[in-house]
């Protein structure tokens, strides 16, 4: 009896020792001592929870992967623009026709900057070890100036944004990181809403919500909207990074903040985000 318990003992820490470098099987242990069989269930529990860790960390890295080719491509491409404009514009000999082509190629490489700025936020909010310099903001003042910034933008939709400022207090935050925030939310329903948005303010907290296509709606998981280039779109077709929102939570959270966002579905589906921020001492 004694010889069978040190053997299941001796079996069990090998499995531990096992488990160390590389996620292993279950035990699967079955022992006519209690004391022994209770400790093959709580192995097995250590070992099905290591596992299910190292299947999750695999999917994750894997998704990075698929997400990092994305990302290439996306550069790539107003990258390969901007090189063939210039080659055209070099080549022409009409200086209207040069002229236009140069244009082409500002723009595609101002596509690349924005890309690259959103990348360069991402990295730096989501760094651990960063911390903005928080002071007293006004909640109302910077959505006002946000709003202001993408007048133009707005008129050129034909979209009059409901806008409803309410009683707010002031709260503690980065001027600079609460500007992106909100450029980035209002951005995000211009490049995908359908109809003008609505913004309300008031207390600490912000709610942006905007009209969205049927079939935009019905295509995106609201659990991964702020997910590093997310887009939801499988064709690639928005222009966008996919980092829009992830930059606006990963600041938000930097903040001592919180972002959620949400898509509802029905005859009236839309995309919503409500910002909080921590009220000012």
């Amino acid at each position: 009896m004694r010889g069978r318990r040190d053997r299941d003992l001796s079996r069990l820490a090998e499995l531990l020792d096992g488990a160390a470098a590389n996620p292993a099987p279950r035990a699967r242990l079955e022992s006519v001592d209690p004391a022994v069989a209770a400790l093959a269930r709580a192995v097995d529990r250590h070992l099905d929870a290591d596992l299910e860790r190292d299947l999750e960390r695999r999917r994750a890295d894997e998704r990075f992967r698929e997400q990092l080719a994305a990302l290439s491509h996306d550069i790539r491409t107003p990258l390969a623009g901007a090189q063939g404009y210039l080659q055209l514009a070099r080549r022409a000999e009409d200086p209207e026709r040069a002229a236009r082509y140069l244009e082409g190629a500002e723009k595609r490489l101002a596509a690349m900057r924005v890309l690259v700025d959103d990348l360069f936020s991402y990295a730096r909010a989501a760094d651990p070890s960063w911390e903005p310099e928080l002071e007293t903001c006004d909640l109302a003042a910077i959505v006002t100036e946000a709003l202001a910034a993408r007048y133009g933008a707005f008129v050129a939709r034909g979209w009059e944004p409901d806008v409803r400022v309410g009683e707010c207090v002031p709260v503690l935050a980065a001027p600079d990181a609460l500007a992106r925030v909100m450029a980035n939310l209002l951005e995000n329903a211009l490049a995908h809403g359908c109809g003008a948005p609505r913004v309300c303010a008031e207390g600490t907290g912000l709610t942006i919500e905007n009209p969205v296509a049927p079939a935009d709606a019905a295509r995106l998981d609201a659990a991964r909207l702020t997910e590093r280039f997310y887009q939801g779109d499988p064709a690639r077709n928005s222009g966008g990074t996919g980092l829009g929102l992830a930059v606006a939570r990963a600041l938000t959270e930097a903040m001592g903040g919180t972002l959620a966002v949400g898509v509802t579905a029905g005859k009236r589906p839309s995309f919503s985000a409500r910002v909080e921020l921590r009220r000012a001492p």
